[in-house]
């Protein structure tokens, strides 16, 4: 009888004990993976810029998450801003070729074709930009050597910082046009 109790604390204290330890490693890609939020939205675009809709502000903030990612080359992060731009954008209920696009994305998992998808995404997602601003000015650039005929992009700055090429060649391209608040 003894001896099954201690077996029995035993159990109990290698159970506690591993579901402490998987609840740290859960805890910890938690915080990580709000750090990498976090890096996505301040990477390169430090002015503020705030649409007249909140769901809006939000949908634009995620677009600028996925442009860090692709800037970083990193296919799961643009997945995962992708993924959490489709449900924002659902939200939103007034995007729908957007959100369609946005769904397109979060299905590629290569980075070429991210990038393909991205100037699809930036087309969508100028109208929802272009007389909706409340706060700040966004950029469209243009780079002429992406995507085999060049493609377009927005950011909260006017540095470039292309999303469509390698480190190589980050800073080609050129403000097009900067949208402000009427």
């Amino acid at each position: 009888m003894k001896n099954l109790k201690i077996k029995s604390v035993i159990m109990i204290a290698l159970i506690m004990g591993m579901s402490s330890v998987n609840y740290a490693q859960h805890d910890h890609s938690k915080m990580k993976m709000k750090q990498d939020n976090h890096n996505m939205m301040n990477h390169h675009d430090n002015n503020v810029v705030k649409l007249n809709d909140k769901n809006l502000t939000k949908a634009y903030m995620h677009y600028t998450m996925i442009k860090e990612a692709l800037v970083e080359a990193n296919a799961t992060k643009v997945q995962m801003a992708s993924k959490m731009l489709v449900g924002i954008l659902n939200s939103y209920g007034k995007a729908s070729e957007a959100e369609k696009v946005a769904s397109e994305m979060a299905s590629k998992s290569n980075i070429m074709d991210q990038r393909i998808v991205f100037s699809k995404l930036t087309t969508a997602f100028e109208p929802l930009l272009k007389d909706n601003i409340a706060e700040g000015e966004i950029y469209k650039n243009f780079c002429p050597m992406a995507n085999d005929g060049g493609s377009y992009w927005f950011s909260n700055s006017n540095e470039i910082v292309n999303p469509y090429m390698d480190k190589a060649m980050s800073n080609c391209g050129s403000v097009k046009e900067i949208f402000k608040s009427i």
